[in-house]
């Protein structure tokens, strides 16, 4: 069984804690934190708040950055914002990258007590299928969406994710099924349907139309985001 979820809402409390879980936010967490991984910083903490941040640096010492945003623009302290532009080499080789967010960290949250934990996205998308069928267990996928709901460009995603994993299993939620069907429908245009989703349109009107070619690059990078001992680090 694949199950999928559209809405942090709606995912319930009672569900295997041994399952493999994706996490997607393709605008921006999940293709951001795989862009910070793989310009060189050794590992991503999640933070809920800018008081948890600035405590979480305080506990690191050096060599820390902070990034995120609060609805799409950089939070003001912040050495970077939620953009994988801005993730380089120069800036981050080296670095503890502490990253706070409006959708993505929040939903990360949910899944703390999880062990097994990915940021899934479309820059990673083979090696976030590989994550999740690497395990005998049934895989979770969670859109983070915006707000609180749901996103089109996250369940495009989905769609993707689910369109391989059902090779493995044939059986899926209807959020799964639908998701693939999505999919199935958009077909070439696929692209064009994220990026004319609500937060396609929001990005592009402050200023970050670049970005949604970065998003939707299919496998940019052969690794996805795992969290290891609480932190996300460069996964297989």
């Amino acid at each position: 069984m694949i199950d999928l979820f559209f809405t942090p809402a709606g995912i319930p409390e009672d569900l295997d804690r041994n399952r493999p879980v994706l996490i997607v936010d393709i605008f921006r967490a999940s293709t951001t934190i795989a862009a910070a991984l793989a310009a060189g910083a050794r590992e991503v903490l999640i933070a809920g708040s800018r008081a948890e941040a600035a405590h979480l640096k305080s506990l690191r010492g050096g060599n820390v950055l902070l990034a995120g945003e609060r609805d799409g623009v950089k939070i003001e302290g912040y050495d970077l914002g939620n953009s994988p532009m801005e993730m380089t080499s120069e800036l981050l080789a080296g670095h503890t990258v502490i990253f706070d967010s409006t959708n993505g960290t929040k939903l990360a949250r949910q899944f703390e007590s999880f062990e097994d934990v990915a940021f899934g996205s479309m820059v990673s998308l083979s090696a976030s299928v590989a994550f999740a069928a690497q395990s005998s267990l049934d895989p979770l996928i969670a859109c983070a969406g915006r707000l609180g709901n749901f996103s089109g460009e996250d369940a495009l995603a989905a769609g993707f994710l689910v369109s391989r994993l059902r090779r493995e299993r044939t059986e899926m939620n209807d959020a799964a099924l639908f998701a693939l069907r999505l999919v199935e429908r958009s077909g070439d245009s696929w692209r064009e349907w994220a990026a004319d989703s609500y937060h396609g349109r929001y990005l592009r009107s402050i200023g970050y139309a670049a970005d949604i070619d970065f998003y939707l690059t299919t496998d940019r990078y052969d690794f996805v985001p795992i969290k290891q001992d609480g932190k996300f680090v460069r996964g297989a």
